[in-house]
C-alpha cells in the first residue's frame, strides 16, 4: 500500500485545493468527502471514490467501517497525522478522505412531475443554510431541490457536512435558467409560489402545497428579485407572532418544507 508523508506530495496539494476551491472542483469533476460517516454515505449511494486517504490511527479507530469503505474505493493510501492536520480545518480531524467524482448530469437532473414537492434556492449565500436546507427537504419527502449556480457548491466541505449525506440521496439540481425551471413546472401543473411579502401574498398556512407544488426561496439579504416574482404563479408569506421582521432562510426554507410534506 502506497504511503504518503510528504507536504510537497502531488496528491495532498490537490486534495487541498479541491476542499478550499469551487474553480477546482468544477475543472476537474471532483470533490472531496472528510470523515468516515460522509465518505461511507457517498460510497454507499454509488458515488465514485477514486481514492481514499486514511491514517494508521483512523485504522484503528474505524476498523470494520473504514475496512468496507475501502472495498469500495478504486485506490487507497495512508497518510502521515501531520498530513492529516495539514489537509483538515477541523480542529480534531478523522484522519479519513475520499477523493470523489461528481456526480453525472443524470443523477443531477430534477424530473418535474405534477403531483410532486419542489425547492428552489435563488441567491442565497450561506454555505450552512443552503445544507441545512438539503438535510430538512431530504427528511420532508421533497421530490428534489434545485439550486441557481450563484448559490453556494453543494460540493464544498461545509455544505457537504451540513446534508449529513442527504446531497448523495435526493435530487439535486443546479441551474442557470430559473425562467426555464419555473416554466417547466407550471407546464406540469405545478403551482409556482414565490416566498415573499407583497400585497397579494397568501399565509402559509392557508396555501395549498398538498397538490403539486414548488416554492422559491431567495437570498438571505435581499430575498426573491420582482422579476422572479412576477414569474411565479403565487407569493406565499409566515405568519410570525413576534417582533422579527424576517426568519433566517434555512428555517423559513425548513417551515415551507414541513408544510409540503
Amino acid at each position: 500500500m502506497e504511503k504518503i508523508v510528504s507536504r510537497d506530495n502531488v496528491q495532498i496539494k490537490h486534495l487541498i485545493k479541491l476542499i478550499k476551491s469551487k474553480k477546482e472542483r468544477l475543472q476537474c469533476s471532483e470533490f472531496v468527502t472528510e470523515g468516515i460517516k460522509l465518505s461511507l454515505e457517498a460510497a454507499q449511494n454509488n458515488v465514485h471514490i477514486i481514492c481514499t486517504y486514511f491514517t494508521e490511527q483512523a485504522y484503528e479507530k474505524y476498523g470494520d467501517k473504514l475496512n468496507e469503505l475501502l472495498a469500495l474505493s478504486q485506490k487507497s493510501v495512508q497518510i502521515s497525522e501531520d498530513l492529516n492536520r495539514k489537509i483538515s480545518d477541523a480542529q480534531t480531524p478523522q484522519g479519513v478522505y475520499c477523493l470523489c467524482t461528481m456526480l453525472d448530469k443524470e443523477r443531477r437532473t430534477v424530473k418535474i412531475d405534477t403531483d410532486g414537492h419542489y425547492m428552489v434556492l435563488c441567491g442565497l449565500q450561506d454555505p450552512g443554510n443552503v445544507g441545512t436546507i438539503l438535510r430538512t427537504c431530504e427528511a420532508m419527502g421533497i421530490d428534489g431541490v434545485i439550486l441557481t449556480s450563484d448559490c453556494p457548491d453543494i460540493y464544498s466541505p461545509k455544505v457537504l457536512r451540513s446534508t449529513m449525506g442527504g446531497v448523495f440521496r435526493m435530487s439535486v439540481e443546479i441551474t442557470d435558467d430559473i425562467a426555464k425551471t419555473i416554466q417547466s413546472a407550471q407546464e406540469k401543473s405545478v403551482i409556482v409560489y414565490a416566498a415573499a411579502l407583497d400585497k397579494t401574498a397568501v399565509s402559509l398556512k392557508n396555501a395549498d402545497l398538498k397538490s403539486g407544488s414548488m416554492v422559491l426561496v431567495g437570498n438571505e439579504g435581499n430575498g426573491l428579485s420582482d422579476e422572479v416574482i412576477s414569474m411565479c404563479d403565487k407569493t406565499l408569506y409566515i405568519d410570525m407572532k413576534g417582533n422579527a421582521e424576517s426568519l433566517n432562510a434555512a428555517v423559513a426554507a425548513s417551515i415551507i418544507a414541513w408544510e409540503m410534506s
